[in-house]
């Protein structure tokens, strides 16, 4: 852990983190529901997406003391850069590459403009009024393709925050979760793979465990402060019994947790993602007096990525 004033290793602490607030109503909603009535400690603003500089600057003027940082995003909706000063981010329609399509474009990608783009998502967060707690990342993309990571470790040591630990809790085998459901991520680059073999043997050592494990290195290396453990398996796995096993498990330093919470709505539908109805059964699970129980009888300290800013 790298804290400007570390907490103690001998302490449990738990960030529990609600991405995309601001994708719409609902999920913006069911965000707040679980601050105020769960276990949530944390939100993190998805800032290019239509309408959401509205819906964060609403949250945040209701409630200033729910601590937000920002969810990086290059393959939702469009930049907040006008199109044409991203031309490699873009599709010919001015919207980013989906998921399933920008790992044909990551060599094409202009490191320059990430950059740019990176840096006008933070400037929107902080011109509505948000000093953001942290900084981490939208499907995880600017951390899987690594030599994107330096444009996010420059972009925080700019702002002086704290970011998600890059190397998830999945990769390194630190959490275990009954799942009925096969990592999408790895079915993802398997089929890329597949259709591309000889771009993805390009882009192989970019995208392997040992080079994300290395963008922890980096970190450490630029004095960014970052939790210990990123634990990414509570998504698609989300179940009472699940949370309290996590707890169990949970090691001595400062974890995050991974959640998306949210109230089901139209504008969730039609946000064209495929996590919806998953998004309802979070909440009701980060609500549930159970799990604040359990949180209490394994003697877990919740917080927020405030605890780097130190006393």
């Amino acid at each position: 852990m790298t804290a400007r004033s570390g907490p103690s290793k001998r302490r449990r602490i738990l960030i529990v983190n609600a991405d995309d607030l601001g994708l719409s109503d609902g999920v913006t909603a069911g965000i707040v529901k679980a601050w105020q009535e769960g276990v949530v400690t944390s939100t993190s603003a998805l800032v290019n997406i239509e309408g959401a500089p509205e819906r964060i600057a609403r949250v945040h003027r209701e409630h200033p003391e729910l601590p937000m940082g920002l969810h990086l995003n290059i393959n939702d909706g469009r930049p907040v850069l006008p199109p044409e000063q991203v031309p490699t981010l873009v599709k010919p329609d001015g919207q980013f590459y989906s998921i399933d399509e920008i790992p044909l474009q990551l060599p094409r990608i202009r490191h320059d403009e990430l950059a740019a783009e990176l840096r006008a998502q933070a400037a929107l967060l902080a011109s509505l009024g948000v000093r953001f707690t942290h900084i981490d990342y939208h499907q995880h993309i600017v951390v899987l393709y690594t030599p994107f990571y330096r444009c996010v470790i420059e972009l925080a040591k700019e702002y002086g925050v704290p970011v998600r630990q890059p190397v998830p809790a999945s990769l390194i085998g630190a959490m275990r979760f009954e799942s009925k459901t096969k990592d999408a991520a790895l079915r993802t680059m398997v089929r890329f793979g597949l259709r591309h073999p000889l771009l993805a043997a390009r882009l192989a050592r970019h995208m392997t465990p040992a080079a994300v494990r290395r963008q922890g290195e980096a970190l450490r290396a630029a004095g960014v402060p970052a939790p210990d453990l990123f634990i990414d398996g509570f998504f698609r796995n989300a179940t009472v019994e699940n949370f309290i096993s996590m707890l169990r498990q949970l090691p001595a330093g400062v974890s995050e947790l991974l959640t998306h919470p949210g109230v089901v709505d139209d504008g969730l539908r039609r946000s064209g993602g495929a996590y919806i109805n998953e998004r309802a059964v979070e909440l009701a699970v980060l609500t549930d007096p159970r799990v604040r129980r359990a949180v209490a009888d394994e003697n877990v300290e919740l917080a927020s990525f405030r605890i780097f800013a130190g006393p």
